[in-house]
């Protein structure tokens, strides 16, 4: 046990290790901005009272985002070593879970491992912003466990409030998880009817405490946020009924089979995740009306998961699929164990079949999960670049101003409107940043400050000289009469807008 349990570790460590030389990439900078404009008692306020700029209430997740960011500044590496390490603890509390429930050492280190080495969430262990839903999969597994030691040890007075503490702290790191509360006591139905499936008296007693302590926990919730239409789930231009919730049933399941590609338009479904999610769908109706009592906890804990992502119709992300790939890896170590009760007695390499098949399935995601890495390796690279290169070319800068970048990698419109912003307010405090294309030629003067033009010029930054333009749009030399690059002028309507 003991040797399986160090396997499982330590192969998710070894591929999940080169995420610590990943920098902060897009969102990551905007809760970090609100801490330098706010000051730490308000954002803490905010936090609590989901007043903060993040739609979503994830209080713990914004308490570990400040106490990083307060220790450590623009380093990502201890955030990044932060998410490897909770992410590794529930790799070990699924062990636990599956070993005690299976009763074998073989499944629980495939399914520790398997998802440990998961691809189909990729990068959301390697990304700061999403450090939410991996603290929201380790409460969730914690709360799981808890709960199966309390009802298999007869000690559910001791143990279920630390299980449903550990929900409830699940709900404050990621509030989609309050979706899970119908999983715990269908965990307990099934535990408590495991052995003859008769009911005693106490028994009822034992799955009205776990209904009633959970469900009071996840409806407050839910009821809360309605209440106070403050999430994202409010917003009609993220999410929504429609045609795309069957699409994006396909994207999400078909990603977990074959994580390879992601569709982030909402409802364009590809083939290849099509066919993958089918065949998933397959085995989650197969299971769930004639698997064991754990596949069909992991059923429940699977749909439960993907339930609040599916209305999603702004844009989708991998990361939605972490919660669902802890109970993914439950259900491969259940179809694992299916396989072998059924090859067993037909052939003596049913042993070597297996373990030629869980190397491949495990091979095949550490692949993935160590490619997909590198690729989003490449893109935090670019955040790295015009932080460290902006700060080297202005170590102060005036109160008020702006910084225009002509061309380089981040021209994208959405990086525009809130996260450049957000790298001048962290870096500078009330410094604008834009990004423009390199033939970019007339910029706009702040109103309370000065403009600075660079060219991204492979990372260097260069300055770029300007001018002056008058209001017929005519350059004002200055008085050596040199020519430049950029002109400074905002017309009357846009300097008002």
């Amino acid at each position: 046990t003991a040797l399986a349990f160090a396997g499982a570790i330590s192969v998710t460590f070894l591929v999940q290790l080169p995420i610590l030389g990943h920098y902060f990439f897009g969102d990551d900078f905007i809760p970090l901005a609100e801490m330098v404009t706010n000051g730490k008692r308000e954002y803490v306020k905010n936090l609590a009272l989901l007043d903060d700029v993040t739609p979503n209430w994830r209080f713990l997740t914004g308490l570990y985002y400040l106490a990083m960011f307060e220790t450590f500044g623009v380093n990502a590496r201890p955030f990044l070593a932060g998410s490897l390490l909770v992410h590794i603890g529930t790799v070990a509390l699924l062990f636990w879970l599956v070993r005690r429930a299976l009763n074998a050492v073989w499944p629980a280190f495939f399914a520790a491992a398997f998802f440990g080495l998961a691809a189909a969430s990729v990068p959301t262990v390697g990304q700061v912003t999403a450090f939410n839903n991996v603290l929201a999969g380790f409460f969730v597994m914690l709360a799981l466990v808890t709960l199966y030691e309390g009802l298999d040890r007869r000690r559910l007075l001791w143990w279920g409030p630390i299980a449903a503490g550990s929900f409830a702290a699940a709900i404050a790191s990621n509030e989609s998880a309050a979706m899970l509360a119908p999983v715990f006591p269908i965990m307990a139905l099934w535990k408590i009817t495991e052995a003859g499936g008769r009911f005693y008296g106490r028994d009822w007693l034992r799955l009205g405490a776990v209904t009633v302590s959970f469900g009071a926990i996840g409806g407050a919730a839910l009821i809360a946020f309605a209440a106070c239409d403050c999430t994202q789930a409010g917003n009609s231009a993220v999410f929504g009924s429609g045609e795309h919730i069957i699409g994006n049933t396909w994207i999400f399941l078909g990603r977990l089979i074959y994580p390879i590609g992601f569709e982030v338009n909402p409802g364009e479904v590809e083939a290849a995740h099509l066919v993958a999610g089918l065949v998933l769908a397959l085995m989650l109706v197969m299971l769930l009306v004639r698997g064991p009592g754990l596949g069909r906890v992991a059923v429940v804990f699977l749909s439960l998961a993907l339930l609040p992502q599916l209305p999603l119709q702004w844009a989708l992300a991998p990361r939605y699929l972490y919660v669902p790939s802890i109970a993914f890896a439950i259900l491969a170590a259940v179809l694992a164990v299916e396989l072998a009760r059924i090859l067993t007695p037909r052939t003596r390499a049913a042993p070597l079949i297996l373990a030629l098949l869980a190397s491949a399935a495990l091979g095949f995601q550490g692949w993935q999960t160590w490619d997909q890495n590198s690729s989003f390796d490449a893109r935090t690279e670019n955040w790295r670049e015009l932080v460290n290169g902006l700060q080297e070319r202005f170590p102060e800068l005036p109160a008020g101003s702006k910084i225009y970048v002509l061309g380089g990698p981040l021209l994208d419109p959405t990086w525009q409107f809130s996260v450049l912003p957000a790298v001048g307010e962290i870096l500078w405090g009330g410094i604008v940043i834009e990004s423009l294309p390199v033939d970019w030629d007339t910029v706009c003067l702040p109103p309370n400050g000065e403009a600075f033009v660079v060219a991204h010029d492979g990372g260097r930054f260069t300055p770029l000289p300007i001018a002056k333009v008058d209001d017929a749009g005519n350059e004002v030399p200055d008085l050596h009469g040199a020519r430049h690059a950029v002109s400074v002028y905002c017309p009357p309507l846009a300097a008002e807008s």
